[in-house]
């Protein structure tokens, strides 16, 4: 066994002791300068350093299992582990105040090298929120950014799906165990980043979601971003707890604008006033990072994030009328019959229906729940 692999397994084993602090491990390293030190040292010097409690904690557990069997028993759930003194430990978080010690992870671990972009916001997301989530981390997953999250329900779970639909890579950043799916909802989206990215947690396996583990583990998600981006957030919100990480550990932070009178854009206004900068489409994060020339991906039409444009000249007075006025949010049939009665238009509701039909048929337009809009990847040429 190489001097690698045996400090990882005797860390692994120290950060499998519940209840103890990242700060008290690397006080714990720094007084014995080895993982293997740390645990053969004597009962004294472990309360000397943390203290009664944790003491107990750490002798506690070398009696329940050897650092050997809990790092095979990782190997059998095919789960992953590194640390602060390990090669392969992620550089951007030994900078910030109170690293992790060490983290469990499924999949892969981001690469340092390629531009990386934090979405969050929130977990009860308007229509605008899922477009806007999901238009950004599909145009910033085609130019080769790769997304970071919190797997969470809402603008988090949105951003990390639309990137793996595009092909690109994304990372989840849990709030429990890396063996635990939360919520249990977002099961297939817990296997796809293991496929196509990656999941990850501080926090020793089986350990339960509990409302208190999610605060720290946001600083991770910032901390592996070179740049958050909000994309709704309530005036008191939890996601502007990862901004004040984010700016606390010097990484850029841009807002997705939103109306006034929506409450769940509250908080992005908020952010904007005081500074934070504003992003309308992923071009101006790229463009603002400088990242243009280090990134992959097209240069041309899927910097907009679109694939096909439609010439609305082309297309005859009906479509070019029901084309102009679907958006990315989508709207009802009767809205939009609504909408072309006050244009003049005096087709049939059956021969509008029709239109719709051949317009959806043609890739110009989608439905969903009743509802059209245009396509994500359409843009219309006037």
């Amino acid at each position: 066994m190489t001097m690698n692999k045996r400090e990882t397994i005797y860390a692994c084993w120290l950060d499998s002791v519940r209840y103890l602090s990242s700060a008290s491990k690397y006080k714990l390293l720094e007084a014995a300068k080895t993982a293997e030190n740390i645990y053969r040292m004597q009962e004294r010097d472990t309360l000397f350093l943390i203290g009664a409690k944790n003491s107990e904690r750490i002798q506690q557990a070398k009696k329940e299992q050897s650092p050997e069997m809990v790092y095979e028993m990782l190997q059998k759930l095919k789960i992953k582990y590194t640390f602060c003194n390990a090669d392969d430990f992620p550089a951007r978080l030994l900078s910030i105040p109170d690293p992790p010690f060490g983290l469990f992870y499924r999949g892969s671990l981001p690469d340092q090298n390629v531009p990386a972009v934090a979405v969050i916001g929130a977990r009860k997301c308007s229509e605008y929120g899922h477009c806007m989530a999901k238009k950004f981390a599909q145009e910033l997953g085609k130019r080769g950014v790769n997304i970071i999250s919190g797997m969470a329900l809402g603008i988090d779970g949105v951003s990390q799906r639309a990137t793996l639909e595009v092909g690109a890579r994304s990372y989840g950043v849990l709030g429990c165990g890396v063996d635990v799916v939360y919520p249990k909802s977002n099961q297939p989206l817990y296997e796809q980043l293991i496929a196509c990215g990656g999941v990850l947690s501080e926090y020793p396996i089986a350990t339960e979601p509990k409302p208190m583990l999610f605060p720290p583990r946001n600083r991770i998600i910032s901390a592996l971003s070179d740049v958050v981006l909000v994309v709704e957030a309530r005036e008191k919100s939890g996601t502007l707890i990862t901004v004040d990480m984010a700016l606390e550990q010097g990484r850029e932070v841009y807002v997705v604008p939103g109306r006034c009178t929506d409450n769940l854009s509250c908080g992005c206004n908020m952010l904007l006033r005081q500074g934070a900068s504003v992003a309308l489409c992923a071009e101006d994060i790229i463009s603002d990072m400088g990242w243009e020339q280090s990134l992959t991906g097209a240069q041309n039409e899927k910097k907009e994030g679109v694939s096909s444009y439609i010439n609305i000249k082309d297309l005859k007075p009906l479509p070019q009328a029901i084309c102009g006025l679907l958006d990315i949010l989508p709207v009802t049939q009767d809205t939009i019959i609504m909408l072309l009665r006050e244009q003049g238009f005096t087709e049939t509701v059956s021969g509008i229906c029709r239109e719709l039909v051949e317009l959806e048929l043609r890739g110009m337009i989608e439905r969903a729940g009743g509802q059209y809009k245009l396509r994500d990847d359409i843009a219309l040429k006037h």
